[in-house]
């Protein structure tokens, strides 16, 4: 098990009121207009219907992030799909369920963020910089985004739901409700679907009630028999879900 879920508590007053004690700041605003300089890598995923590189980009702080970019082989333009993994993880973590909702039409990405983050800051602004990188390309429909997060990703998706007014699909899986999260969540207005296991001894069952509990809109909720890393249906019914909000097959 290589999950760590943790938060800040020093923090959380600091990011409730805006970092700057104004409370209409967004604490996770960043430059925008900062290049990416993406990296294309080498293939890492090849097919009929289905093409996987490695990729880099600047994210925060000027630190390089690495990812994989897995791209239909249809034309048109496609919804986008960022994958975000848990505390210890990195970029290779979520990939299966990346490719297989890939294959059913989604430009996808996977990201490796950083296991020594003491805030939510460089974790949140670097899925919003993969954003950036996703909506530049012309096979990318800007109106049709979705995110899924696991475990400490969904603490950080559960964020972006209220930060970010773009995304149409949020999922959390295994998500502890600590104050930040539970701040943003309540501010989401994109369809949620929170997943658990009713045998996760990593994130209390508590923690996992609170934060679907915060959330407005009556979510998606499903409880699954296994511990916090999940089952491969939960994943599977992960990627049917965003297949479903996202407009594809």
């Amino acid at each position: 098990m290589r999950c760590r879920c943790w938060c800040s508590a020093a923090l959380v007053g600091a990011v409730l009121t805006g970092c700057g004690g104004s409370a209409a700041r967004d604490p996770f605003a960043y430059d925008h207009t900062k290049p990416l300089a993406e990296r294309t890598g080498a293939v890492v995923v090849s097919g009929k219907n289905l093409v996987g590189r490695a990729v880099s980009y600047v994210g925060a702080g000027g630190a390089r992030v690495n990812g994989f970019l897995l791209v239909p082989q249809s034309g048109g333009r496609h919804p986008a799909v960022l994958f975000l993994h848990g505390s210890g993880g990195n970029r290779q973590d979520l990939l299966v369920p990346a490719a297989e909702l890939a294959l059913r039409g989604a430009v996808t990405m996977t990201i490796s963020q950083p296991n020594d983050a003491q805030t939510f800051r460089p974790l949140v602004v670097n899925a919003r910089r993969a954003f950036d990188l996703l909506v530049a390309r012309s096979d990318v429909d800007s109106r049709r985004l979705g995110l899924v997060g696991y475990s400490l990703g969904a603490q950080t998706a559960a964020i972006l739901a209220g930060d970010d007014p773009e995304l149409r699909a949020i999922g959390i899986v295994a998500g502890r409700g600590s104050p930040i999260p539970l701040h943003w969540v309540r501010r989401a207005d994109a369809p949620l679907f929170f997943q658990a296991g009713t045998r996760d001894v990593v994130v209390p069952h508590a923690q996992l009630e609170a934060l679907i509990r915060t959330a407005p809109d009556h979510p998606r909720v499903r409880w699954y028999d296994t511990g916090h890393g999940m089952s491969r249906r939960s994943f599977e019914d992960m990627v049917s879900w965003q297949a479903g909000r996202l407009g594809l097959r």
